[in-house]
């Protein structure tokens, strides 16, 4: 699963994320601190659940749920000092999926993000995580140390077989036919420079591709 945080007070989402992580440890979260800054990184990812502040620098948090709602199918839970009934009211107006006011029970918060989720039909866990990698097949995403890693076509197919296969050694053949098909009529530099530019866009995470002498590729087990 993941999850974006947008709380200007460091503490709180210190503390918030502590909680989420120990009760989903396999859940990539998000902290954002700035109105502006979570805009601009809304607008371009897909995130399970947002936990929103309303006093945020640049842009408030109201402002922010009414365009996250206009473009995203997103349980948003506000987290705000705002009390008055107004606020609240605004709220649910601008479709939050529930309110809580500050001070708040850290249980209570994880009580209610499950009831959102259970709303949305959304399983608790989406992400899978192996070691410093985490990915969605479904969504096509992979990330690394939580930043997310673009990848073309056949760099994603290659991602898959080996998160599938850990610890499988796949010849050079092995791969040409399960990739690229048994028609194709390619060579065995095809899946090397595939693997060369897959490891440079993995970074830290490039040494889980393992090169096996005279017989092609392993993901690390």
């Amino acid at each position: 699963m993941r999850i974006l945080i947008i709380e200007d007070e460091v503490h709180l989402n210190d503390l918030l994320h502590d909680y989420l992580k120990e009760a989903y440890p396999s859940s990539v979260i998000t902290q954002l601190f700035d109105g502006f800054i979570a805009l601009k990184t809304i607008t371009t990812e897909t995130y399970d659940l947002v936990l929103l502040d309303v006093m945020l620098p640049h842009i408030n948090g109201f402002d922010l749920l009414k365009k996250i709602k206009e473009t995203k199918d997103v349980p948003v839970l506000m987290l705000s000092s705002l009390t008055d009934e107004e606020s609240q009211l605004k709220g649910f107006e601008y479709k939050a999926d529930d309110y809580i006011t500050k001070p708040y029970s850290p249980k209570i918060v994880l009580k209610k993000i499950e009831a959102i989720l259970s709303r949305y039909d959304k399983e608790p866990i989406h992400t899978q995580v192996y070691g410093i990698l985490s990915y969605h097949f479904e969504r096509y995403e992979l990330f690394v140390n939580q930043e997310k890693i673009a990848l073309n076509k056949k760099e994603w197919e290659l991602m898959q077989l080996f998160l599938t296969n850990i610890g499988r050694v796949f010849s050079r053949d092995d791969l040409l036919n399960l990739i690229w098909g048994y028609d194709y009529y390619g060579f065995d530099r095809t899946v090397d420079t595939h693997i060369k530019r897959l490891r440079q866009k993995l970074g830290p995470a490039s040494s889980y591709i393992k090169t096996i002498y005279k017989t092609g590729y392993q993901f690390e087990k």
